[in-house]
């Protein structure tokens, strides 16, 4: 059976809480400390037959390895977290990388693309592009106009409806009052 004394959980919890940071997230050696300071006490009560002194000593013995243990943690994690910060970067830099290449060979491909019509290309293959350019844009611009043109009048027929709803209800309503109801 443990048998631990008021001033040895005491003195024991405030060596637990001296010892452990400020922050919102404890740190490794923060729980190694809590850790190893409850194990050592436990074990300084066990092998100490419960004396107050051997509790403390087990205490302060377990918060001082599990501390080292709980500062070798943070470290490890610390360096899993660097290279984890500097393994993203480099990918990173290698998509940035990827995606200017992809930009050059796309503009190589358009030069390519040129230079194969400026080798072939002649006086009258110029005017002719040119021409379908100009037939298609005239299109293009006549089309626009039709739709617009379709559009105002299929305003002008919502609107004509709307009148013709309003005004047929103004009719029913004088009937209803020409009636008597």
């Amino acid at each position: 059976m443990i048998k631990v004394s008021l001033t040895s959980a005491l003195l024991c919890v405030a060596l637990l809480f001296s010892g452990c940071s400020s922050t919102n997230q404890p740190s490794g050696r923060d729980i190694g400390i809590l850790t190893g300071a409850i194990l050592g006490g436990i074990a300084g009560n066990q092998i100490g037959g419960g004396g107050d002194g051997n509790v403390v000593a087990g205490a302060v013995l377990g918060g001082v390895l599990g501390g080292l243990a709980g500062n070798q943690v943070d470290k490890r994690k610390e360096s899993l977290e660097a290279a984890e910060a500097q393994r993203q970067y480099e990918y990173e830099q290698e998509a940035e990388q990827q995606e200017k290449l992809e930009g050059q060979i796309e503009a190589l491909e358009q030069k390519k693309v040129r230079d194969q019509i400026a080798r072939t290309a002649t006086t009258s293959d110029v005017s002719a592009a040119e021409r379908e350019a100009a037939r298609v844009e005239a299109e293009l611009t006549a089309k626009k106009q039709a739709y617009e043109a379709s559009q105002a009048r299929a305003r002008r027929i919502q609107e004509a409806q709307a009148r013709i709803a309003k005004a047929q209800e103004e009719l029913a309503e004088l009937e209803r009052m020409e009636n008597g109801g």
